[in-house]
């Protein structure tokens, strides 16, 4: 081992830059004191005081009172200071952690998808950062942009010279990724595929909850978790043949899946996807749609709700002809199935082949979870034999209640008898 060098020599600092606002030394951790920056004050009238708004811009240096160790937050309050891009530490690691970076290289040549990003950024340094930051979603599975200079610092990178960015200069490269350059990209990639191929594509959508403030897309809707916040909804085509995502759409919060399904079809069909087939959950179930997709052409498979009358009807046609047999089992979903051709809706103008399915092990658990209700319920009931109550009306369901009066207002519970017909 070397000599131990001084603390401020090996990490880069700076001036503490001149400013209307305040600086505070921090708690010390460890023995680090942390510089703290008043930015702003916000008068309380009601109190009659002033309320400080302070952040943590970096590290005090122990050997020099007017120095300090930035830290990428500093950039935010003083954007016009020069700082190294190392911030602490040397510019790469000794050891590169290389094997994942090489099939995501690979699997980016092998699909163009560099050749599609060089052509949108025409520079090698928005080329790289962009190829940078998809094998940091995708070998760390994170897409948090403050962790980036520590994946760039023991990885491979596509930028030249293997430079690494600042968490704020990552975040200001994003936000200046346009929806122009989005569709720019969908329609290179949709172009590089064969439209000649039978196909299917698994289309779904999911919402998110949003607190980023006035956005034009968030807007109240029917959330999946709702929290009261509003939403916007987003979705993906995805092509099950070849297991690549095609294009994906961003929409309202108050749009709800089945009006938005006819605008992907259209951008399905712009693309030249002819000979596709669409996989589909039963969100999407309507006979606008159904209609639509005849005439694209498309064939579809779409999950429906089996309370729906047609369907409720063709399963009680069924029900009892294919459960047991061995000629209707498909082992590798551990589930018997037959397929009844009919109409789904009366102004149907074709057939349509309606697959029904009975899972026994579902079935056994459902039937297990009922009757471990039952017995919980007659035993509660059994408590209560012969005791002056009244028992709620919900237990009626499953059982007849019978009780005892002496009198006008005086009555005894006697017993529950189950009622057989609604339990089987």
């Amino acid at each position: 081992m070397g000599p131990k060098k001084d603390k401020c020599t090996t990490i880069s600092r700076s001036k503490f830059p001149r400013s209307r606002g305040k600086y505070t030394s921090g708690r010390s951790i460890k023995g680090v004191v942390y510089v703290n920056y008043e930015y702003d004050r916000v008068y309380k009238p009601d109190k009659k005081y002033n309320i400080p708004k302070r952040t943590t811009i970096g590290k005090k240096c122990e050997d020099a009172p007017d120095m300090m160790y930035p830290n990428p937050n500093f950039l935010t309050y003083f954007p016009d200071a020069e700082l190294p891009d190392d911030l602490g530490r040397d510019v790469r690691s000794s050891c590169l952690r290389i094997g994942t970076w090489l099939v995501i290289e690979k699997l980016m040549m092998e699909s163009m998808v560099d050749k599609i990003i060089s052509s949108i950024y025409h520079d090698q340094r928005g080329t790289g950062l962009f190829l940078d930051l998809a094998a940091y979603c995708l070998v760390t599975e994170n897409n948090a942009g403050q962790y980036y200079p520590d994946y760039a610092y023991n990885h491979p990178l596509f930028t030249p010279e293997y430079k690494i960015y600042s968490d704020s200069t990552v975040s200001t490269f994003i936000s200046q990724i346009s929806v122009e350059d989005s569709v720019a990209f969908q329609n290179e990639w949709n172009g590089l595929k064969k439209k000649q191929d039978k196909i299917y594509i698994s289309y779904d959508s999911t919402n998110k909850n949003c607190q980023a403030g006035d956005i034009d897309i968030v807007e109240f809707g029917h959330a999946k978790e709702d929290r009261g916040l509003p939403i916007f909804n987003y979705s993906v085509a995805y092509d099950c043949n070849n297991r690549e995502p095609l294009f994906y759409e961003t929409y309202p919060g108050s749009i709800v899946d089945i009006s938005q399904l006819q605008l992907m079809l259209n951008k399905a069909a712009s693309y030249g996807y002819k000979n596709a087939g669409f996989i589909l959950d039963r969100g999407y179930f309507s006979r606008e749609n159904i209609r639509y997709m005849d005439h694209l052409g498309y064939d579809f498979v779409i999950m429906v709700k089996g309370m729906k009358s047609f369907v409720n009807e063709k399963i009680r046609e069924v029900q009892g002809c294919f459960e047991e047999k061995r000629k209707y089992t498909i082992r590798r979903y551990q589930l018997n199935g037959t397929t009844v051709k009919t109409k789904v809706f009366y102004s149907d103008e074709k057939d349509r082949y309606l697959h029904i399915y009975y899972s026994y092990s579902k079935a056994a658990a459902e039937r297990e979870e009922l009757e471990s209700k039952i017995d919980r319920i007659a035993a509660y009931l059994k408590k209560q034999e012969g005791q002056p109550v009244v028992i709620d009306k919900s237990y009626e369901k499953y059982f007849s209640l019978e009780y005892y009066h002496e009198g006008k207002d005086d009555q005894c519970f006697i017993c529950g008898i189950e009622k057989a017909s609604v339990i089987e």
